[in-house]
């Protein structure tokens, strides 16, 4: 185990300041590739709050996607005050270039100043305070999350009603499952957790359903059998009304901070649990955390087997792999922009169809579209048996297409661009489906 940036855990007013120092000289000694930014000042208005972004400043924004990393939202919560200044000190090593060409990476590392000071929660666990509203508000208005992770840290009877110091958890934070949102968190959640399990962290995945029962479930710590049966859900954590105040009064922004932004901008969002009592600052506690996020972030640079382009797979906004509804753009800036503007139009696309005919070489799509944020545009995208895809044609109109392939299957990916509400029909033409042994 490498030596950590804190040997021990920062305390007190004195803590407070040795983090911030450590920001700074940070920053400097690392300013080809690191920014400090100010999100804004603390409830009492003594202390500011900074976030570092680390990227590879010669290559465009547009280029690049940006992951959002916040830690310390609860100030008695003391693993994540060593967690955020590993992770920086990751993303400034030798190794990471690849992350810093490909994206844009914010790290808050004391979002809750006050808190640390004082060793106390000062926040609350029903939604976000008035105050981090406009902190939140201030970061996302300036930096649109493809991927966002919020860090917390485990007590002594900080836990759930079922588990008193030692858990290490991984929460999927998506607080719907359209789509296949539900498989690709999963998917995604469990390379994090292998990825800890080879260094030696056992870590679990707890969905936003588990966790509103383990903490505000049966108080004696018995499960019920019908939760053991149905894992039934029983309080959501997420409010759905409540927003970041934007500088300029933008909709949008709950416990676990990046909630709201999964439900305005379909970014991929989880909430980590690191433990401070079960695992010392000697014992590893900075590695613990920051292991899964650097698979998080690695994962980032790569591409997943259902999606066309490199980078967090948050393109597909409805449907499902056979047939879905995705964000289009030729590069990272692009593809937000359209993601945001489809995944909010995702409850209008009333048909999704696709059906083949006895004509092994011919498969027919529909896609109906209610709305009216037109023009829509879009990539209907297919997954098809056939290797082969000679020609498609939208609305009677040859257009132009890409393929691209997981293991065993090609993916078919059509733009579109829907002028008014109404069906649009796809017709597909492509080799006979044989299969490749």
């Amino acid at each position: 185990m490498k030596k950590p940036v804190f040997d021990h855990m920062p305390m007190g007013e004195e803590g407070l300041k040795e983090i911030y120092t450590w920001v700074d000289n940070f920053v400097k000694d690392n300013h080809e590739i690191a920014d400090k930014i100010v999100l804004g000042k603390s409830e009492d208005n003594k202390w500011e709050i900074p976030a570092v972004i680390i990227t590879n400043k010669s290559i465009s924004d547009e280029e690049k996607q940006i992951a959002i990393v916040t830690l310390t939202r609860h100030g008695q919560e003391r693993g994540a005050r060593v967690v955020g200044p590993e992770i920086l000190n990751y993303l400034a090593s030798d190794d990471v270039s690849e992350t810093r060409d490909k994206q844009t990476v914010v790290v808050a590392p004391i979002v809750n100043p006050v808190g640390v000071v004082a060793d106390e929660f000062n926040s609350t666990m029903y939604g976000i305070t008035d105050h981090e509203k406009m902190v939140f508000g201030n970061l996302c208005a300036a930096y649109t999350p493809d991927m966002m992770i919020d860090y917390h840290s485990l007590g002594k009877s900080d836990a759930t009603k079922y588990d008193r110091g030692d858990m290490e958890v991984l929460i999927p934070a998506n607080s719907t499952k359209w789509g296949m949102d539900e498989q690709i968190y999963q998917y995604v959640a469990n390379k994090m957790v292998e990825a800890a399990a080879a260094k030696g962290w056992p870590y679990e995945i707890h969905t936003l359903e588990d966790l509103s029962f383990y903490y505000f479930g049966e108080p004696t710590g018995r499960l019920p059998q019908r939760y053991l049966q149905e894992k039934v859900f029983l309080l959501h954590i997420q409010n759905l009304y409540e927003h970041y105040d934007f500088p300029e009064k933008m909709p949008g922004y709950t416990n676990y901070t990046n909630g709201p932004a999964y439900l305005k901008w379909h970014t991929l969002v989880f909430g980590m649990e690191t433990n401070h009592w079960s695992i010392k600052v000697e014992d590893g506690l900075a590695e613990s955390g920051v292991v899964p996020c650097q698979a998080l972030l690695n994962m980032g640079n790569t591409r997943f087997p259902w999606e066309k382009d490199a980078g967090y797979p948050t393109n597909l906004i409805c449907g499902d792999f056979r047939i879905s509804i995705r964000s289009s753009g030729k590069n990272p800036g692009e593809r937000r922009l359209s993601r945001e503007k489809i995944w909010n139009e995702r409850a209008n696309f009333d048909i999704l169809k696709r059906e083949m005919l006895e004509d092994p070489e011919t498969t027919l799509a529909e896609v109906g579209y209610l709305g009216e944020n037109v023009p829509l545009e879009f990539d209907l995208c297919l997954r098809m048996r056939q290797n082969v895809i000679k020609k498609v044609m939208v609305e009677d109109q040859e257009v132009e297409f890409e393929t691209f392939k997981d293991d065993c299957s090609t993916f078919l990916s059509i733009p579109m661009s829907v002028k008014k509400a109404g069906l649009s029909k796809v017709k597909i033409t492509h080799e006979a489906y044989k299969r490749n042994d």
